[in-house]
């Protein structure tokens, strides 16, 4: 194709120039096509749009600051990845020319192409492509008269053997979420989450799961979990703190629900109805983090566990005791509401009375008779404190 400043064009584009189109061109197709080729497209979009008679090449040449030979490799370009479609009808004095663009294709089409993925992964190196997919998630006319010329795009074996071994890559933030203890609506985090607040480069699989275990722990939505989050980032050293995100979730308070089911709520909203409304302290908040975040509890029987808890313990929450509990339910593989009411009924270690007493754990009753063996010791805090249960269950 040797297009003179003469020869007249027309253009038909009607797909307009949306975000997703912009977004696709300039991250996906320009490392590919080159920036030429991606101004010749939006140029030839725009005139596309509002053209209404035949115009010279001329002005197209001036309009994108390129020349003939420059436009023509564009063209090749845009042509090659099926963005351009080239018809001419030869005349004697000039020729005419019918450009007919496509529409890009979108992210998720154009992840599904390997082709094309493995030569931006050539292009522009493995993580800068993670970061750009991460970034992103035509009426047909008459051509009757013109001839079609497009380019006829070939690809070499070896590309297209090396394609076919290609692995689709994944938006960073784009994870399978297999812990069914996360009920937090990630859709809605990410679409009002801004890159210049949380980049994508800290959107780790490891941080979104904390985000999600958080907000489902302490009853915080999307809105209020990303306030938090732009508290944690440091831009200038590209840096999340995790601990800090911690603190300030267990030093918000949860929007309380209503539910049929007390048990679904969040641990926060949970202990704050046993609280008759009152503030969760941060001592507490640690401890449902704990059980959330270390014991991979879900927020069921994170809930049936502090009641069980405060049932036996004059509605204290101490520590200690809540890990000797969880310890034994989660060697017991409790993992359900169901499971967890069961084993709060029938605990025959903890408040239960047989015969005026209360039993306890057998290494806590031999270390009390002095009877446990040689190098093993129970913590005193909770021989002090069944001593005392004890003691008031005889009264």
């Amino acid at each position: 194709m040797e297009v003179k400043a003469r020869d007249t064009y027309k253009i038909i584009y009607s797909g307009g120039i949306s975000e997703e189109i912009l977004l696709s061109l300039t991250e996906l197709y320009q490392p590919l096509i080159g920036p030429e080729a991606v101004n010749l497209f939006l140029t030839m979009a725009a005139e596309g749009m509002k053209q209404r008679t035949l115009q010279n090449h001329e002005r197209l040449f001036t309009l994108c600051g390129i020349s003939p030979d420059v436009f023509n490799r564009a063209c090749a370009r845009l042509e090659e990845y099926f963005l351009l479609r080239v018809y001419v009808k030869k005349c004697d004095s000039r020729d005419a020319y019918l450009y007919k663009l496509n529409v890009p294709m979108n992210a998720k089409a154009f992840r599904q192409t390997n082709i094309y993925m493995t030569r931006l992964q050539k292009a522009i190196g493995q993580k800068n492509m993670e970061t750009t997919m991460a970034l992103l998630s035509e009426s047909d006319a008459g051509t009757q008269g013109y001839q079609d010329i497009t380019r006829e795009v070939r690809y070499s074996e070896a590309e297209t053997k090396e394609a076919s071994q290609y692995t689709i890559v994944q938006p960073r933030y784009k994870f399978d979420i297999d812990d069914v203890n996360i009920n937090f609506d990630y859709e809605r985090f990410i679409s009002i989450t801004s890159t210049t607040v949380f980049p994508i480069e800290l959107r780790t699989e490891e941080n979104l799961r904390l985000i999600g275990k958080l907000a489902t722990v302490h009853g915080l939505s999307p809105d209020r979990m990303l306030i938090l989050v732009m508290k944690c980032v440091d831009i200038d050293a590209m840096q999340f703190d995790s601990e800090k995100l911690i603190l300030k979730a267990e030093q918000c308070q949860p929007d309380i629900k209503e539910s049929k089911d007390p048990y679904s709520l969040s641990p926060a909203s949970f202990l704050q109805g046993k609280q008759n409304g009152a503030k969760v302290t941060l001592p507490d908040q640690k401890i449902l983090d704990h059980l959330a975040l270390d014991m991979h509890f879900s927020n069921e029987v994170i809930n049936v566990l502090i009641e069980y808890v405060l049932s036996v313990s004059d509605n204290r929450l101490n520590s200690r005791f809540v890990d000797m509990v969880a310890g034994e339910w989660a060697r017991n593989g409790i993992a359900t509401k169901e499971q967890a009411l069961l084993q709060a009924k029938k605990q025959p270690n903890y408040g239960k009375q047989t015969k005026g007493r209360m039993n306890v754990p057998d290494y806590i009753e031999q270390q009390m008779k002095g009877e446990l063996p040689k190098g093993t010791k129970a913590d005193q805090e909770d021989i002090d404190r069944i001593k005392k249960l004890q003691e008031k269950m005889k009264g």
